[in-house]
């Protein structure tokens, strides 16, 4: 099954009065498919997926369904901690033709290893023709996946392609990619892309990409050419962007920098979030997307030079 390197976690957008943007959700998606090599993620954490009723889940996953027929390039996020929900909702969107899923660790209510496992089982075993991408973030569920753990529901769903690995521990990533070596594996973190794609990570499942899919996208194919000090070299432009982007509550900061480039009207969130707060902060991520943006005109400029040089007839006979 092949799958992109760079999923984005794409954001809802949200009109004034908190309603779902629809237009400014498919030019989002347009914009990331614009770009090599790069899926999106419906009904993520970034996604405000808790805040999302079934309606509009639903009318999302029609909308979508309609303009786009590459569904491969669609991942859908299923979370909950009711195994059988998570079933109904895999079979709900199965209804319009997708068939990747990630699935969540179940939060609040803290099952062990063993319940985790048979969580995921249960629902991976549900559907053997789908595709299932485990997610594993214990800062926001309060249980961590265990790399062994990993192992048995692999041995025993085997529809299960990928996982999200957000524990923000490169051991762990290194203990997955060694007793799991065919199992792909998606950094969960913006920050720590190098790194894992450095110990064999498949690609990235990242907010930064929602505002800029061509840096990310560059990153990780320097990363699978094992170019890292070129990778190293252009992630150093979007390291402070990435702090930034999470110095309050994911995705306000995102949705901050999606309109102040014109992506979506609205930087609006639903309770119990709330917009962007600190304006130095924002200030900050204006300044350092302008660095950014500088670098690759730089570098197109330089592109275009030596295209133009190339295509200049050359008396020396070069």
């Amino acid at each position: 099954m092949s799958l992109p390197r760079v999923l984005t976690a794409i954001i809802t957008p949200f009109l004034q009065n908190t309603n779902i943007d629809f237009e400014s959700l498919l030019n989002l998606i347009d914009y990331q498919f614009s770009h090599p090599n790069v899926g999106v993620v419906l009904f993520g954490t970034t996604g405000e997926c808790p805040t999302l009723s079934d309606t509009e889940r639903e009318i999302i996953l029609e909308c979508v369904s309609k303009k786009y027929n590459i569904r491969h390039n669609f991942v859908i996020g299923v979370g909950g901690n009711n195994t059988y929900e998570c079933i109904q909702k895999i079979e709900s969107a199965s209804k319009y033709g997708f068939t990747n899923f990630m699935l969540t660790t179940p939060y609040y209510n803290k099952p062990t290893q063993l319940g985790l496992e048979k969580h995921f089982t249960t629902i991976c075993n549900e559907f053997p023709d789908f595709h299932f991408i485990l997610y594993n973030v214990p800062s926001r569920c309060g249980v961590n996946l265990l790399p062994n753990t990993v192992l048995n529901i692999c041995n025993i769903s085997k529809n299960v392609i990928a996982i999200k690995e957000a524990s923000g521990d490169l051991s762990q990533m290194i203990m997955i990619r060694r007793i799991i070596p065919d199992l792909k594996l998606y950094c969960g973190d913006d920050g720590l892309v190098v790194p894992a794609m450095s110990i064999g990570a498949y690609g990235v499942i990242s907010v930064l990409s929602n505002y800029n899919p061509r840096v990310v996208s560059d990153i990780i194919h320097y990363c699978a050419q094992c170019n890292y000090s070129e990778a190293f070299k252009l992630y150093c432009y979007v390291d402070e962007i990435i702090k930034l982007l999470f110095s309050e509550t994911n995705p306000s900061p995102i949705k901050y920098m999606l309109k102040f480039k014109g992506l979506i009207l609205s930087d609006m969130v639903r309770l119990p979030l709330v917009e962007m707060q600190n304006f130095e902060n924002k200030e900050k991520l204006v300044v350092l997307d302008n660095k950014l943006q500088a670098y690759y005109f730089v570098l197109n400029s330089k592109r275009n030079s030596m295209t133009q040089f190339n295509n200049q007839e050359h008396p020396w006979g070069c």
